[in-house]
């Protein structure tokens, strides 16, 4: 699969993430928003498609998306998002064929979109705090980054 094609699908998720992140965000009881649970509902099943550590490293990239869109003074370095969401996903799992492949492929972008879309409700409920996370983050010169 092509660079390209590869972009193509993660803007697509992307776009999915945003539509989950207005679901979840919508979700209120009172004052009390309910996005643990969207969480648990979105992700607390999933079979185990990667390994703790790619996991980690895509929740690491939805969370700097989402701060690119949230936060004032973030901005994606898409040379950078693009090589690490590479690595965070490779390689796949061995024996696919490659239609299984490309199956596995859709289900990690799909899961690293709705990540997305769940923090961009986070960060759009407690922008202070969200940001502030950002900027520490930003700020630990042992946290590589996707950002200018």
């Amino acid at each position: 699969m092509t660079a390209l094609s590869r972009l193509t699908k993660l803007l697509l998720c992307l776009a999915l993430g945003a539509g989950l992140a207005t679901a979840a965000y919508a979700v209120e009881d009172g004052n009390d928003r309910k996005l643990g649970d969207a969480w648990e509902d979105a992700i607390g099943d999933q079979e185990p498609i990667l390994t703790e550590k790619q996991f980690a490293m895509l929740n690491n990239l939805a969370f700097q998306a989402a701060a690119s869109k949230v936060c004032d003074g973030f901005a994606l370095d898409h040379d950078k998002f693009t090589a690490a969401m590479t690595e965070a996903v490779s390689p796949p799992p061995p024996d696919l064929s490659e239609d299984e492949a490309d199956h596995w492929e859709g289900a990690v972008l799909i899961r690293f979109g709705t990540s997305y879309g769940l923090l961009l409700a986070e960060g759009n409920d407690d922008e202070e705090d969200f940001c502030a996370s950002a900027a520490d983050l930003k700020a630990d010169a042992e946290m590589p980054n996707v950002w200018q």
